[in-house]
């Protein structure tokens, strides 16, 4: 072997040396910042996680079931304990599960949905009613332009063993980087560390073409979040801060558990958060994030939506598609952007062979039922809309009981 050949070997290891030792030093220092960050994966779709930890509990129950699935708008909107109570007192008897988690477009929730099929059928359990909701605006581009950064994270969180090992075996590029983000980074892609660090240099969100709220609508907001704060400790001073509750059937607190005190509080504190300011803000915030008005729709969401149906039909004796309530004072879409929602309805009802019902603008709901311009406020429009699909689906419930 002659020197000059030596010489290159000893070369290209010292790169090779170099661009291992630069990698793991790169590694070191991501999870650095995460641990002194306190971050992990789990913590930016905990919800979600905390109620499929739940299944092999809930799947155990002798009770019939009913479960509510979507989107936050779902987490606002239904009253799982009321909605029991409600049947009951028509000699019904379920238990329901309130299913919804914010932050999720039908991509992920199509994950979520193949999880509970197993868990259900692993026990031999199925659903008598799963209602399901379509999020227009969570189907859009730019919903899932937004969702990008976060996706090989949220597979490696969401996705079987299995399914991981199908996108190593198809696409091994992905797959390894999947499975680096999942077990050497804890579940924090690059892309969502760069998008930590890139908050500084992007503007917040828009602000509206509105008046500013005052000093003293600001300040009483915040005395009345803090009352509330209070009188929650007070009320549940057993709490275990969990973002999804299976003692609460992953919904939130009944009015009937609370003081009339606190629901007039509440009732204020809804006033202050729905100002002229707050709302203006909130809806130009939906369209830079969601497209809400003019909802251009992403191809690879309405097949994920479609796909989620399909597993839900698999384990549910009866499978609904709603549309939840939208405030209708401030989101108004084009007739364009109700064409193609017409269009995108009725291919997943070809599709699925299930009849979507649109409760988007229900005489029983109104716009003073809302915390801001998509979801249901609580004690007020939560209750409005769990009555009413205890009204409309109640002699379903009941027929299924008796077959």
């Amino acid at each position: 072997m002659n020197s000059s050949t030596s010489n290159s070997r000893k070369l290209y290891l010292k790169i090779w040396l170099i661009a291992v030792f630069g990698m793991a030093a790169a590694m070191v220092l991501i999870r650095l910042f995460t641990f002194a960050m306190g971050a992990k994966g789990e913590d930016f779709i905990s919800r979600p996680l905390e109620a499929l930890a739940s299944l092999p509990v809930i799947t155990a129950e002798t009770e019939e079931q009913v479960m509510v699935f979507g989107s936050s708008m779902v987490q606002a909107g239904f009253s799982a304990r009321q909605f029991d109570r409600e049947l009951k007192q028509q000699g019904i008897n379920v238990k329901s599960y309130n299913f919804g988690f914010g932050g999720l477009n039908p991509y992920f929730q199509d994950f979520v949905s193949r999880r509970i099929k197993e868990a259900y059928q692993e026990n031999d359990k199925r659903l008598k009613l799963a209602i399901l909701e379509f999020n227009p605006f969570q189907t859009t581009k730019t919903r899932f332009d937004r969702a990008k950064p976060a996706i090989d994270a949220y597979v490696g969180m969401l996705g079987s063993p299995q399914e991981l090992r199908d996108i190593l075996t198809s696409d091994l590029e992905r797959g390894l980087l999947i499975y680096n983000i999942h077990y050497l980074r804890d579940n924090i892609s690059a892309e969502m560390v760069t998008f930590f660090f890139g908050r500084p240099f992007r503007s917040g969100r828009p602000e509206p073409d509105v008046p500013k709220e005052t000093a003293e609508v600001v300040k009483r907001r915040r005395e009345l979040g803090r009352e509330l704060s209070k009188r929650f400790k007070e009320d549940y001073p057993d709490f275990g801060d969990e973002d999804w509750s299976y003692a609460w059937q992953g919904a939130g607190t009944i009015p009937e558990e609370r003081s009339q005190e606190t629901l007039d509080v509440f009732k204020e504190y809804y006033e202050y958060q729905r100002t002229p300011y707050r709302l203006a803000g909130d809806k130009l915030w939906r369209e830079v994030s969601a497209d809400i008005t003019h909802l251009h729709f992403e191809e690879e969401l309405v097949l994920a939506f479609i796909r989620l149906v399909k597993e839900f039909q698999q384990f549910s004796d009866q499978v609904e598609v709603v549309l939840l309530p939208k405030n209708s004072a401030w989101i108004e879409n084009t007739p364009a952007a109700l064409e193609r929602q017409a269009r995108v309805i009725r291919r997943i009802e070809e599709a699925t062979g299930v009849t979507i019902k649109d409760y988007q603008n229900l005489p029983e709901i109104t716009p003073e039922m809302f915390s801001d311009t998509t979801h249901l406020a609580r004690y007020s429009g939560d209750v409005a809309f769990t009555h009413f699909l205890v009204n409309t689906y109640a002699d379903d419930i009941r027929r299924l009981l008796e077959k």
